[in-house]
């Protein structure tokens, strides 16, 4: 049962980006790029504390 609740959730949340206007689309666009970019310059930054330490 636990699987169709998954399921159930990731198809309720396609349909919601699917409803999403243009500028909604290009919102959340600009979210996920920031959201990888301040995971990609933490993992780097502690790359660099790991590399001077």
């Amino acid at each position: 049962m636990k699987d169709y609740q998954m399921t159930t959730v990731y198809k309720y949340i396609e349909l919601l980006d699917n409803s999403l206007t243009q500028k909604e689309k290009t919102i959340k666009s600009a979210v996920e790029k920031y959201l990888y970019r301040r995971k990609k310059a933490r993992a780097n930054a502690e790359l660099l504390e790991y590399l001077l330490a």
